[in-house]
């Protein structure tokens, strides 16, 4: 009977869960629309856009799975309760502990799977998004130019009239830092359009200033200007490769992120940036099987009455959680306090669920 029961109850668990997660991902990469068509309008290939969109998945099953868990076992349950099953099984001889064993096993598998999204896929996938990014910034600059572009600058000032297409600005201004002499440059362009691997402009005017050679002299000003301009595309990429991205912890999986703390401390010590990194996936990593466990425990009802008193319990629950890991967002320099409100949530909802199947076993709702 054992079997029957868990492929029953397994079933009808994936069920739920497989459609929650479609509806999830569905609901969530439209909210970032936004960044999938800021990347379009850079001229990327259809192909490379579809694969942008793709790769924007991995950022949100991580968040779209806990949650999927929790509605998949509080229906599931609550679907027991209503139609007198759960009555029956316990009537049969079977305590909750072989009725809730089943999802208990697959939320901790998903919790399995969960940590490796979190922790090797989704980093994985995020630099190479981003990746995608700077290739496309490096073969159109104008790309840059966008007031709501998925790159920034750094102490850079710019502003155009209109962008076509991605494609060609109109009345260029830009105003950057040179980082080789700590001083600005100044770039203004009636016309700036792109043309296979090469970026053209129209009346354009260069200011910038060289560092004397002895002491104590002027800067030398320098203005430049140019009815027609041609220049590739891509050498306008030195503006960008100063941005270390790839190092930042959040784009490294779980071994790259302790390989580098070893390397970098020359023990197994973390510093306070991993600390918070590795709390942070392991506390979204949990939250799987935190979530079955207050569905099964909201969802379980004895009395004859319908209630939402599970419901809103489990509301309260998961919101807890909810804020307690945003809040933990807010902490991240103090990487004890951050951790300890990343993980502490799920040791106060185990023990609250605990409860409520307690009192279910002792016939009291």
């Amino acid at each position: 009977m054992i079997p029957i029961l868990w492929r029953y109850l397994l079933r009808s668990y994936f069920q739920v869960l497989a459609l929650c997660v479609s509806a999830f991902i569905s609901v969530l990469l439209v909210i970032r629309f936004q960044e999938i068509a800021r990347f379009a309008t850079s001229g990327a290939a259809a192909s490379k856009v579809l694969l942008f969109a793709l790769l924007q998945i991995p950022y949100i099953l991580p968040i779209a799975l806990p949650i999927s868990c929790l509605i998949a076992a509080i229906l599931l349950f609550q679907r027991l309760s209503y139609t007198h099953e759960l009555t029956a099984l316990r009537t049969s001889g079977l305590r909750l502990k072989a009725i809730t064993t089943p999802l208990l096993f697959a939320g901790a598998f998903l919790t399995l799977i969960n940590f490796t999204i979190a922790s090797e896929l989704g980093p994985r996938c995020r630099s190479f998004s981003k990746g995608l990014i700077y290739e496309m910034a490096a073969s159109n600059p104008l790309f840059l130019l966008q007031k709501e572009s998925l790159i920034k600058l750094k102490s850079a000032y710019f502003d155009m009239k209109a962008l076509h297409a991605g494609r060609r600005a109109e009345d260029v201004f830009l105003v950057i830092k040179n980082s080789s002499s700590g001083r600005l440059a100044v770039m203004s362009a009636k016309e700036l359009a792109l043309s296979g691997d090469f970026l053209k402009g129209k009346q354009v005017t260069f200011i910038s200033s060289v560092d004397p050679k002895k002491g104590g002299g002027f800067d030398h000003l320098v203005i430049e200007n140019q009815a027609e301009m041609d220049t590739e595309a891509a050498g306008l990429g030195q503006f960008i490769q100063t941005v270390d991205w790839t190092g930042s912890y959040e784009y490294l999986p779980l071994r790259m992120l302790l390989a580098r703390e070893a390397a970098a401390k020359g023990s197994l010590s973390l510093g306070r940036s991993a600390q918070y990194e590795l709390a942070r996936r392991t506390s979204i990593s949990l939250a799987a099987f935190t979530f079955t466990l207050i569905g099964i425990a909201c969802g379980m009802q004895i009395s004859r009455n319908r209630s939402k008193k599970g419901i809103i319990w489990a509301i309260a629950l998961a919101s807890l959680f909810m804020m307690c890991f945003v809040g933990a967002k807010t902490l991240r320099h103090t990487p004890a306090l951050s951790t300890s409100m990343f993980l502490a949530p799920h040791a106060l909802v185990i023990a609250i669920s605990l409860l409520f199947l307690k009192k279910i076993r002792a016939g009291v709702e």
